[in-house]
């Protein structure tokens, strides 16, 4: 079932369905070797915890066939009278039989895990043979825990949604290191076409999660859901939003680099120092937004409140470069062209940090709202 299930889904839906499956195989295999020495085991487990022998209800079944062929005919035709003691006995026993089947399953599980658990590694290495990854998959567009097409139980598929934020939110994340690396490759080399390639494919790509997970959203709130539910849906379709804003920025700093290799202008290595700081900044502002992320209904308000520092750390700096930025100028530090283009690169990544801090205030909406 999970193996069919699995069929429409990315990569980690097939190796997490191939996994479960050689999980109950490998178990299953043990269990067979020692099958009538386990469910003896189960028997007396079950005995020892006061819930009666799962095996009498064969036995008192037998006995009643060959002592009193009517009453068992009554039995199977379920016409006993009611109140008959032959149907409360068996009550009592097929509720004996229906613990022991329990405790096989429970006790089958927890000995499997206590095997596999010593054996992770071996084991991913063999679930990602026997389901092996493209080259350069990770640079593909996938959604790793959203099964599109798939929504059941809507506040359930809410908990889905939010750890794929998160993933999307990584992605995005690295869009900012790649739009740092292109600022230090040379205007014309084949590296800056390949950075500025790469994160074309990435802003695609951020495009194209963003529409699949406000589709799956969308679903979800067509589902029956609390009033809790439909706020954390609809603050979710705002941070996925914000996300995606990143994602433009980034790709937007990739084009202003394009104009400025057209118009020829030079970056100085004051500028490169200062787009660097500038860049720090909103990196820590974002790694610090997909800590918040990651666990909303308990984010922690010191975190909250790193997040709004780390905004005016970078709105400060904004200032400090622009107020500089006219005066070396003036020094010809750099010709002017190159402080325009600066600026531009300064002002996209402070559009990030509005960005981010309008992510940090829809979690910290829906801390209020968890409360």
């Amino acid at each position: 079932t999970p193996l069919m299930a699995s069929m429409g889904g990315n990569i980690a839906a097939k190796r997490t369905a191939m996994g479960h499956l050689l999980f109950n195989f490998l178990g299953t295999a043990w269990t067979l070797a020692i099958f009538f020495p386990f469910c003896h085991f189960a028997q007396w487990l079950t005995e020892e915890l006061g819930q009666g022998d799962p095996g009498a209800l064969s036995a008192f079944v037998n006995h009643i066939e060959a002592t009193d062929p009517d009453t068992y005919n009554h039995l199977f035709d379920n016409t006993l009278p009611a109140g008959h003691p032959v149907s409360a006995q068996i009550a009592v026993m097929q509720q004996s039989v229906s613990i022991g089947l329990s405790v096989f399953h429970t006790v089958f599980n927890l000995i499997n895990l206590s095997i596999m658990i010593w054996l992770t590694g071996l084991y991913v290495k063999i679930v990602e043979h026997l389901v092996p990854s493209r080259p350069n998959q990770e640079e593909e567009f996938q959604l790793k825990f959203i099964q599109i097409g798939m929504v059941s139980s809507s506040e359930l598929n809410i908990s889905q949604a939010e750890k794929e934020i998160v993933v999307y939110s990584q992605r995005v994340q690295r869009m900012i290191g790649m739009a740092q690396n292109i600022i230090h490759c040379k205007d014309n080399s084949e590296e800056f076409t390949k950075q500025f390639s790469r994160l074309e494919k990435y802003e695609e790509i951020s495009d194209r999660m963003e529409i699949e997970i406000a589709d799956y959203l969308n679903r979800c709130s067509e589902g029956r859901l609390s009033n809790e539910g439909k706020h954390r849906i609809a603050a979710m379709f705002r941070i996925v939003s914000e996300i995606e804003s990143i994602a433009d920025c980034c790709y937007g700093i990739g084009k202003i680099l394009i104009r400025k290799r057209e118009s020829n202008a030079q970056f100085s290595e004051e500028i490169y120092h200062n787009i660097d700081s500038m860049f720090i900044a909103v990196e820590a502002a974002m790694t610090n937004q997909i800590l918040l992320l990651r666990d909303v209904e308990h984010a922690q308000q010191k975190d909250i409140i790193t997040s709004y520092n780390y905004e005016r750390e970078i709105n400060n700096l904004r200032n400090q470069l622009r107020s500089a930025n006219v005066e070396n100028i003036n020094e010809h530090h750099y010709e002017y062209q190159a402080g325009i283009y600066f600026m531009d690169v300064i002002g996209s990544l402070e559009k990030i940090g509005d960005y981010i801090i309008n992510v940090v205030d829809e979690v910290k909406n829906l801390l209020r709202l968890s409360k």
